[in-house]
């Protein structure tokens, strides 16, 4: 992965992470309880998609090292 694809990764990543924040709040101010499932059930499947793949790249790099 160079720079510039890390860079556009890492911004895809944190707007949806807001976007689903935000889903997650108007749900509550709303009380619909659609959106508080949709925004807490995304948000927890983009962070997870997150950790593994930060896991993998650092698995990646600590092989090429040795």
């Amino acid at each position: 992965m160079n720079k510039n694809s890390r860079v556009v990764f890492y911004f895809i990543f944190i707007c949806t992470v807001v976007i689903n924040i935000t889903t997650l709040i108007n749900g509550v101010q709303k009380h619909e309880t659609w959106r508080i499932v949709t925004g807490a059930a995304s948000l927890g499947l983009m962070l997870t998609a997150g950790i593994i793949v930060l896991v993998k790249t650092y698995r990646q790099k600590s092989k090429q090292v040795s």
